[in-house]
């Protein structure tokens, strides 16, 4: 638009009219301008959201420890280094704890590296490794583009950004536009010139043609409605990493979701512990219950743990002062259990003791039990969490210690020998008993999933819990799910390919499930032809929310690792906060529709209106001057008017929209179509049966027609049903841009200098009446259109539905339907 002001403005120039090039010169001020005001705002809030997402760093400075952005880091930090966290400097680990960093991104070496401090190249670490277990804190010695990382990321940054399918499609839309008004502009030339035209008039009539047709407003909408739609997540606690995640969250069709803290508070009480044999008592329980902690646990249930043994006089200060941690196993993901062993502190005592705890059916695969007990302990557990509640299991068993008599000791000779593994460690275990945890379900869920459920999404919860205690959350929360297809981890683990990608779509809970297990069954649905939305926290989540087409972190327990493969970040850890989520993507894609289906009925009409005119051989019905003063109208409203919208009533209630649609489908572009049609027609037509009446008192009554319809067609855009009967917009931005383009165009008829400017004329109030009535005749079309739709809309379910009655019964899935 710029480039054809500019081109128009030299043109007058050069044809003597210094007075229309002048003005046309000064109107780039305003039409740029108003693209400059709408791309800071855009710019300012994802600047904000920026900030927001920044990654977090501890460190340690002046003996206190701080929690800065990773900008902020500087050598010579001392930075603290945890389990989750993706390290964001170069540097020298100076203290380390069973240490484990994942350089894979950097070395290409799938195998992670252990850390050991002051050891020259195994102490050393690296920006963007991630650490896999343990804790300990390292000396920053290089930050920034300094760091291997930052060789990385320069080379990521020359490289090309891939677009979303909606990004290709306006470019392509704005695109064909473009080439649309040039071809346009060159025949109209040719036909001009071969009529007998000046060239400088037939250049002046193509070049308005031209400025008639350009569309920038379209890429200006879609920018502006993602960002605005992203800072406005933000307020209710959801940061976007990703701004298009906020088109995909329009077609989300199932949305896979861990169950702790998402669905539930995440806050552990230990409301019952239970021994399980007669020669087990409660105080051994919970002494082995403590034991099985860390010395300083940060993690929920362990703290749950250790409140609850306080209560009941087992002092855990006391407990590790009679008992030192020798050797600490890690969780075992595929037995879902830890273990810790410890040594007597009493010289006089050569005994040292294992304890365990875990999901059951890790912790019975190390002991030494009868079938009969082995049932009876599970038939124990099922009843717990058969009432919603998670449920540990604890081990142990204490044996004389190898050291006995020697004068030191070292770690491995817990074990008897330096080659025992763990396995041979953690053998012929005692259960002593059951921990029952209570995670209330969050009062929020319940209308949250009935809210997703009748927008068509489908609910999955995956989950490490047991089975039962899966089911019991899925009933409390109101999941529509099948009690005949519930599945573990090992009844996944035993299915051929075809039957897992059949359970992954029509099942609804998954227990005991491994991370592998997780990607592979989100990996199933993306094939399937779903889109995914999936909330994860841990370290071993990364892979899933990758693959899943909208990865949903947990801003309160999620890693960093989780936050960085994610695309949206939910600081509550709320599932309510997603739902409404999803609710805002539809609305800003419907938004986006909607001022696309306004921006292209808008243009049809000023190109049918400057085609017309010369090509008839009538005077110019629209100025240069006068398209200028219709984009100042236009643009406003195409990016204030519908972006703050707050959508269809029922915008929850409709299903997911197919991502591989049409952002405008054929259907749509009918209503405006007809009302472009009609404004385009009834326009030029007032315009040449008043031309006897001046030439700019007919381009008043044309122009006239066009502001009120096109405001008019706004109103029907928004009203959604029929728009007389639809209630006024209560949105103040609506009525001071419309408001604004009414004031514009009175002032333009009643003020003498303006008026001479655009060379239009006031109009009578029997013209105004027919224009009015022409503009209310266009929208009429609008309703026929949309009822048409719907009925089309409706024939296809029930065809739908028909083809559904006779498909082919579902395979089985291991005696399941």
């Amino acid at each position: 638009m710029a480039v054809m002001l500019a081109l128009a403005s030299a043109l007058y120039l050069w044809l003597g009219d210094s007075h229309e090039g002048m003005i046309l010169g000064i109107a780039l001020i305003p039409v740029l301008g108003v693209d400059v005001v709408m791309e800071a705002r855009s710019r300012k809030a994802l600047k904000k959201l920026a900030s927001a997402v920044a990654p977090i760093a501890s460190v340690i400075r002046e003996g206190a420890q701080l929690e800065i952005p990773s900008a902020e880091i500087v050598p010579g930090d001392l930075l603290v280094i945890r389990e989750g966290d993706v390290l964001h400097a170069d540097g020298i680990v100076t203290v380390a704890a069973n240490l484990t960093v994942d350089e894979s991104q950097l070395t290409g070496e799938s195998e992670p590296r252990d850390k050991i401090a002051d050891t020259g190249e195994q102490s050393q670490f690296y920006a963007g490794s991630l650490v896999i277990a343990g804790h300990g804190f390292g000396e920053v010695t290089a930050t920034g583009q300094s760091t291997r990382f930052g060789e990385i990321a320069r080379l990521i940054a020359q490289a090309d950004t891939t677009t979303t399918p909606l990004q290709r499609e306006t470019s392509k839309i704005a695109r064909y536009l473009v080439m649309f008004a040039i071809v346009l502009a060159a025949c109209i030339f040719l036909v001009l010139v071969a009529r007998s035209a000046p060239p400088s008039r037939a250049f002046l009539y193509a070049v308005s043609l031209a400025m008639s047709a350009v569309s920038e407003e379209f890429v200006l909408v879609f920018s502006l409605f993602l960002s605005l739609g992203a800072w406005r997540l933000a307020k209710i606690g959801v940061l976007v990493r990703r701004l298009a995640s906020v088109e995909t969250l329009g077609s989300t069709t199932v949305i896979c979701l861990d169950k702790t803290g998402t669905l539930t508070a995440g806050t552990y009480t230990l409301s019952s512990h239970q021994t399980l044999w007669p020669d087990v008592s409660e105080n051994d329980l919970l002494e082995a219950a403590v034991l099985a902690c860390e010395e300083n646990p940060q993690d929920p249930i362990e703290k749950a743990i250790i409140a609850h043994c306080s209560s009941l006089n087992v002092n855990p200060e006391e407990l590790h002062s009679r008992w030192s941690l020798v050797r600490d196993y890690d969780f075992d993901p595929r037995g879902k259990h830890m273990s810790h062993v410890w040594a007597s502190t009493d010289d006089s005592r050569a005994e040292a003791r294992i304890v365990a705890k875990g999901a059951i059916e890790g912790v019975l695969q190390h002991c030494r039990l009868t079938a009969e007990e082995r049932q009876e302990a599970h038939a124990a557990n099922a009843t717990l969490a058969a009432s919603g509640m998670r449920v540990l299991a604890v081990a142990g068993r204490v044996f004389v210690a190898p050291w006995a008599g020697k004068e030191s000791y070292c770690a491995n000779d817990i074990a008897g020998a330096s080659n025992d593994t763990r396995q041979q460690v953690e053998r012929d275990l005692e259960l002593y008993g059951l921990l029952a945890f209570h995670d209330p379900l969050r009062t929020e869920v319940p209308q949250a999933v009935a809210e997703c459920q009748s927008a068509r999404i489908r609910l999955k919860i995956i989950t490490g819990d047991h089975p039962l205690t899966a089911h019991a959350i899925a009933e409390a929360a109101g999941i529509v799910h099948r009690d005949d297809l519930i599945f573990s981890g090992p009844e996944l683990a035993q299915m051929d390919q075809e039957h897992f990608e059949q359970a992954a779509r029509e099942a609804a809970i998954f227990a005991r499930v491994t991370p592998a297990q997780k990607y592979a069954i989100v990996d199933a649905l993306v094939r399937a032809g779903e889109v995914v939305a999936m909330t994860g926290d841990g370290i071993n989540d990364a892979p899933a929310l990758r693959r899943a087409h909208i990865g949903v972190a947990m801003g309160q327990r999620g890693t960093e690792a989780a936050r960085a493969a994610a695309a949206l970040v939910l600081l509550g850890d709320d599932f309510s906060a997603l739902v409404a989520t999803v609710r805002e993507g539809r609305r800003v894609y419907s938004n986006i529709q909607r001022a696309f289906r306004y921006l292209i009925g808008f243009k049809f009409m000023l190109v049918g209106l400057a085609l017309l005119a010369p090509l008839s051989g009538m005077p110019l019905l629209l100025l240069p001057v006068d398209l200028v003063w219709l984009e100042l109208i236009v643009h406003p409203v195409s990016a204030l008017c519908f972006e703050g919208d707050p959508g269809p009533e029922d915008i929850m209630r409709r299903p997911p929209r197919d991502p591989a649609a049409s952002i405008i489908a054929p259907g749509a572009i009918l209503g405006p179509a007809l009302s472009s049609a009609i404004l385009t027609m009834g326009a030029f037509l007032l315009f040449i049966t008043h031309l006897e009446a001046g030439e700019a008192y007919a381009r008043g009554v044309a122009i006239a027609l066009v502001i009120v319809g096109s405001l008019l067609l706004v109103w029907a855009e928004i009203a959604g049903a029929p728009w007389w009967r639809a209630p006024l917009p209560r949105s103040l931005r609506f009525w001071a841009v419309c408001g604004g383009g009414l004031v514009s165009l009175m002032a333009a008829m009643w003020i003498p200098e303006i008026a001479a400017l655009v060379q239009i004329a006031p109009i009578s109030l029997a013209d105004w009446g027919v224009l009015i009535g022409i503009s209310v005749a266009s929208v009429i079309w609008r309703t026929v259109g949309k009822r048409a739709g719907t009925r089309a809309l409706q024939l296809k379910v029930n065809a739908g539905r028909n083809d559904k009655a006779h498909s082919p019964p579902p395979i089985r899935l291991n005696g399941r339907r």
